[in-house]
């Protein structure tokens, strides 16, 4: 009996031990894997993520809206003016000059009468056109003593004079109109006369993209 009392508790399987204590080192390191792997996701998709552009804003600003305005004062304009001519003028043998003075701009240049070269300064009065195009009109030609019609000087420079096309002479009115809508930059961006204060040096331009293809 006592043999098979010692056989039962030999067969009886014993109760496992609990153990109460907790791995930390474990934990902690499953808790950083996780924090990596999802550091890592949110990082993947924010980069991986195209970013919607709106192409309406964008389409208004560069057709109706400037992109940004100069101002300027009449010394600037008229180095930035002088540098223009210079390089425009490089290949030309008649040369010419244009400047805005206190209350008026002025085209300064020679021209051929009775067989003479006659100095001249045409003087005009700047006027700001609704679509950003500067009308200029003659009001005085300053050739000495001189009888020469406005005309007539007019009418020599638009013929021996080499003109940029976006610059528009009638000799008949008296009048120059300055297409700065077809005068381009070379990035391609364009220009607008906002303001021409030549009273209190105020000159003002905006600035437009040129448009999409």
């Amino acid at each position: 009996m006592e043999a098979k009392k010692r056989s039962r508790q030999r067969n009886t399987p014993q109760p496992k031990k609990i153990r109460t204590g907790i791995n930390w080192w474990k934990w902690l390191l499953l808790v950083l894997v996780g924090l990596l792997l999802g550091t890592g996701i949110w990082f993947t998709k924010t980069i991986l993520t195209p970013v919607n552009i709106n192409t309406t804003a964008k389409t208004a600003t560069t057709t109706n809206e400037p992109v940004f305005t100069v101002k300027l004062t009449k010394a600037s304009a008229n180095r930035i003016m002088a540098h223009y001519l210079k390089n425009y003028l490089r290949d030309s043998n008649v040369k010419y000059a244009v400047t805005l003075g206190t209350n008026e701009a002025a085209l300064s240049g020679k021209f051929k009468f009775l067989g003479n070269s006659v100095k001249f300064q045409l003087t005009f009065d700047p006027l700001v056109l609704k679509n950003g195009d500067v009308l200029l009109k003659a009001k005085d030609l300053n050739v000495g003593a001189l009888p020469v019609p406005i005309s007539f000087v007019m009418s020599y420079i638009g013929n021996s004079y080499k003109i940029p096309r976006w610059v528009s002479l009638n000799s008949k009115t008296g009048t120059v109109v300055l297409k700065l809508s077809q005068f381009k930059l070379q990035n391609g961006m364009t220009l607008k006369a906002t303001k021409l204060d030549l009273t209190n040096d105020d000159l003002e331009f905006a600035v437009y993209l040129p448009d999409e293809p």
